[in-house]
């Protein structure tokens, strides 16, 4: 860990930024070993890895993917090309084509989420010029022992850290993009996971994950249902009702052998916004808002039939000729707006 890195980690629990204890032993810029408080629970920094996921806050998937790649880090690089070959697809191309939709720009600030040993990390890493930065996290310390290894020496300064997707250790807007190939379906929590992501991104940022899923039209195929009885993981969803609501210019598609989804947008501030005031033309008329707001409560259908022939006998839209009714009815009925009635004085 750098110490630079400490403006961007927050405690992933509450969110509080953090200082490095006293006595942590550093070597230049890196902190080896040490201490991170001012959060939930102090945060241990071991071979220069901060733990932002101790044992203790670890329960489900969460929990299975440490121990399971805890026991197959060291071989994993070995046997991953099974995931392409299997398929007829070339490894490179897959991983190219997905950091191409994350259109980097030379200067970028990268969080790579489920960065494994960090094969993706490289390429990202050959877009970048010098003053850029990568990021990575995953559950799995040993994970990211190899990758840390695999990039020793790269000249694009990496940052990694050990934590939980679903609550990641970073300020909100630190990153220009994110990354996450093959991590979704480990996540202790999806949508804390996708939201996270978008938080964590700035605004006009882009956010590009990926997963392995037998898509619908393919379920009932002897393929998909060879792929669900070796790993009941490509029977999982692809999560598109948990994609935040920030998510702009949003593009899925299935790849490598049509079951991996990936998922690439940009991020926005909020909902989208729309002119639902504008005047629509037509029969109907109104507006959007005064459409979905406007609603009033029904009538018989022998006044919804004199409604219509009597807006069509004015030349009026639906809209603008009932607004003028009840509007010239209500005004008469509430009478001036000092509450004295209408009529002559004597």
């Amino acid at each position: 860990m750098r110490t630079s890195s400490l403006a961007t980690y927050r405690c992933p629990e509450t969110g509080a930024a953090l200082t490095l204890d006293p006595g942590a032993q550093t070597d230049g810029d890196t902190v080896v070993t040490g201490r991170l408080s001012g959060g939930a629970r102090p945060y241990e920094i071991v071979d220069r890895l901060p733990n932002f996921a101790p044992d203790e806050t670890l329960k489900g998937t969460a929990k299975f993917a440490r121990d399971y790649y805890a026991t197959i880090a060291d071989t994993y690089d070995e046997n991953v090309h099974i995931t392409f070959d299997l398929y007829g697809e070339e490894e490179q191309d897959i991983r190219t084509r997905m950091i191409d939709l994350l259109d980097l720009k030379p200067d970028a600030r990268v969080l790579e989420v489920s960065a494994g040993t960090g094969k993706d990390s490289v390429l990202i890493s050959e877009r970048l010029g010098d003053r850029a930065e990568t990021w990575l996290i995953d559950i799995s310390p040993e994970m990211l022992g190899q990758a840390r290894d695999r990039l020793a020496g790269n000249r694009v300064p990496a940052e990694l850290a050990v934590g939980n997707a679903s609550a990641l250790p970073f300020a909100d807007n630190s990153f220009d993009a994110l990354y996450c190939f093959a991590g979704v379906g480990h996540f202790p929590d999806q949508r804390a996971g996708l939201a996270e992501m978008a938080r964590v991104v700035r605004p006009g940022g882009r956010v590009v994950f990926a997963e392995k899923n037998v898509p619908p039209w393919l379920a009932d195929t002897t393929y998909g249902r060879i792929l669900v009885n070796n790993n009941p993981m490509f029977a999982d969803p692809a999560p598109l009702a948990l994609i935040p609501v920030s998510a702009r210019d949003v593009g899925i598609r299935w790849i490598n052998g049509n079951v991996h989804y990936v998922v690439d947008y940009m991020v926005g501030d909020g909902e989208p916004v729309g002119n639902f005031d504008l005047d629509l033309p037509g029969h109907r008329g109104g507006s959007f808002n005064t459409r979905f707001y406007g609603k009033l409560e029904g009538v018989t259908p022998e006044t919804k039939e004199m409604f219509h022939k009597a807006a069509a006998a004015s030349g009026k839209s639906l809209h603008n000729w009932l607004d003028e009714v009840v509007r010239d009815a209500a005004k008469h009925d509430l009478g001036p707006p000092d509450g004295r009635k209408g009529g002559s004085e004597e």
